[in-house]
């Protein structure tokens, strides 16, 4: 065929170079990384890796730690553990209270939550709508962060399916000495009980943060209304992006 003039080279399929110009995409919202240099990203809601995959290359040094409840989803993550170095697993959940509760395992993992589905998610995502209960361990962020070796600049990455302000209410400590945190917000209904973008702008307000903007949005499959985006809020302390000692040192405000 050479002699021809005619070259023959395996390419790959569509779907690959989609999932790739996607990921591209989302990898940018998080270029601003580069710049805050993170000691520790805390990734809240982890799920099988999918962030600390995207943004282990922006921050090649920076300690990711990851919390995910849902053992099938935490034995993938594990086995990813070599990619993601320096990396911590905490297998829980985190909460306002410490315990044990059930939790509602979707059949598309990602969309799990500790509250009930609303309707609108199951018509947005047909695909989501069965789901089954498993136990797991629920922690407070503040007590878990006592046992973790946390440096500055923190970022905090909030993806818990409508639990996020939960999350902030047991780690009012940790969330105050982070430099930015990232949290998922609904703007419909997805979950029972969840909070509104009104009520966790004002926590967030009570801990020293301003509102930012968005580092990433969910568009309706269905109208292309925007049903949940990531929130980013900009401690206005300006030490909090500061490198320091490891925050586990320091005196508590508990």
């Amino acid at each position: 065929m050479r002699m021809c003039g005619v070259e023959i080279r395996r390419t790959r399929a569509e779907s690959y170079w989609r999932a790739e110009r996607e990921r591209r995409r989302r990898a940018k919202n998080w270029s601003f990384l580069r710049t805050l240099s993170p000691g520790t990203i805390l990734d809240i809601g982890a799920n099988e890796g999918q962030f600390a995959e995207l943004v282990r290359p922006l921050v090649p040094d920076a300690c990711i730690i990851s919390f995910e409840p849902l053992s099938g989803c935490a034995a993938v993550l594990e086995a990813k553990r070599d990619c993601l170095e320096p990396f911590h697993l905490v297998r829980a959940a985190l909460g306002e209270v410490a315990g044990e509760v059930e939790m509602n395992r979707n059949e598309f993992t990602p969309s799990s939550s500790l509250l009930e589905m609303e309707p609108l998610h199951v018509a947005e995502l047909p695909d989501t709508a069965n789901s089954v209960a498993e136990r797991v361990s629920v922690r407070r962020l503040d007590d878990v962060a006592t046992e973790l070796q946390i440096s500055r600049p923190l970022v905090i990455k909030i993806d818990v399916q409508g639990y996020e302000a939960r999350v902030l209410i047991g780690g009012p400590r940790t969330v105050r000495s982070a430099a930015v945190v990232v949290a998922e917000v609904s703007a419909y209904p997805l979950y029972r009980g969840e909070a509104t973008f009104e009520e966790l702008y004002d926590l967030m307000k009570s801990y020293g943060f301003a509102y930012r903007g968005n580092v990433d949005r969910w568009l309706s499959p269905r109208d292309g209304r925007i049903l949940q985006f990531d929130a980013m809020f900009e401690n206005l302390d300006p030490a909090a992006a500061s490198p320091s000692r490891a925050i586990s040192d320091e005196g508590s405000d508990r």
